[in-house]
């Protein structure tokens, strides 16, 4: 008779909070000599027993902290939903099929992984079950297929289209065909509105030419991943991270967390619906002669609506006035985020004149 033993693993962790400490404990459980139960939260982050709402039955080596053969976690509420599951190689790579899951029961993800990275066919859809993306992989090369916006309007068909990636703390936009990157692509800080160029790349045909940044040029590979590699929660788990904020309480005092206003189809995405608005009205005023810049200020609402527009100069007033009009009729934003609370947020619009032509930025302003 085969026999096994049960014990649990306990994880000590002090977290600062001002002048106080409080202590965490988080403990997951071993079954036999190396399957485990962890206790995750929704961000598949180590938490305590009690406050878990996935529960991961996995392999897991201590040695070499890696996953390996096959893992599924399911909700802790409905156990018999199936959140992720997979498999992994001795040396803890992705490989073979992987399928996730929304709390809701929404297929979010089906395709394959060889040697730790994206291969064959994939599928990947919103929360409500529509469509998000299709994208095939060969050999660690990724061409998208479809892409479709959180609207359900079908921004990349069949490989063409323009395309933004959200890569953290830098984003990438450019055009696809065939799936993968041609011409040139720009990178730009993702919480910058004007898209100030922080690097460029250029393609023929999907080939990567080269890349130049205020540093250097470089020719040895691109830095752009059209999928990201984290796009999917599960992964989150390899890190074996603990949640920031304990079970029933805080990990410390929080710190003001601002995410500001934005798009969210991108900024991309909303430069070109200011040129929608603003080009058939500019289209027909008399420009020529002047040089000079046109300052407009507001807000974007909490509920993410710009209001209260205003001319802080302007050499034109019938201009001003115009434009004030029809950047009304732009599409809401995304609101400010202040500690996970809607605040209303400060919006510039700067219009620049020059021989007959014009041109735009905008930003967003500190929170109030």
């Amino acid at each position: 008779m085969k026999s096994f033993f049960c014990s649990f693993i306990v994880l000590s962790f002090a977290f600062l909070a001002g002048a106080q400490t409080t202590q965490r404990m988080v403990r997951f459980r071993t079954l036999g000599k190396d399957s485990i139960n962890l206790a995750l939260n929704d961000d598949y982050n180590l938490i305590e027993d009690s406050c878990s709402t996935i529960i991961r039955y996995a392999h897991y080596s201590p040695t070499t902290r890696v996953f390996f053969g096959k893992f599924k976690d399911v909700s802790k509420g409905n156990p018999s939903l199936v959140l992720s599951e997979g498999n992994y190689t001795p040396d803890g790579l992705k490989d073979g099929e992987f399928e996730s899951h929304y709390p809701n029961g929404t297929l979010q993800s089906k395709g394959a992984y060889k040697n730790n990275v994206f291969d064959g066919k994939w599928q990947i859809n919103y929360p409500d079950g529509k469509p998000e993306m299709a994208f095939e992989a060969n050999n660690g090369v990724i061409r998208l297929i479809d892409v479709w916006n959180v609207k359900g309007a079908k921004i990349v068909d069949n490989g063409k289209g323009n395309y933004q990636i959200n890569l953290g703390y830098i984003s990438w936009a450019g055009k696809l065909d065939n799936g993968r990157p041609d011409g040139t692509w720009k990178s730009y800080k993702t919480d910058d509105a004007s898209q100030s160029t922080l690097s460029k790349e250029s393609f023929k045909k999907g080939e990567f030419q080269k890349g130049e940044n205020s540093i250097s040029t470089y020719t040895d590979k691109s830095r752009i991943a059209l999928v990201s590699t984290d796009l999917l929660p599960y992964i989150t788990a390899e890190k074996m991270m603990v949640s920031i904020a304990p079970c029933n309480g805080t990990a410390s005092k929080p710190q003001q967390r601002l995410v500001s206003a934005h798009y969210r189809e991108g900024a991309y995405a909303y430069n070109e619906e200011i040129k929608n608005v603003v080009s058939p009205y500019l289209g027909k005023a008399n420009l020529q002669g002047y040089d000079d810049q046109l300052l407009l200020e507001g807000f974007v609402s909490e509920k993410g609506l710009i209001y209260n527009l205003q001319y802080t100069s302007a050499f034109n007033e019938e201009i001003a006035r115009g434009l004030i009009n029809v950047l009304k009729r732009l599409p809401g934003l995304e609101p400010a985020m202040l500690n996970g609370v809607a605040v209303k947020q400060k919006i510039n619009f700067i219009f620049t004149f020059r021989l007959g032509s014009y041109s735009y930025q905008y930003r967003f302003l500190p929170a109030n």
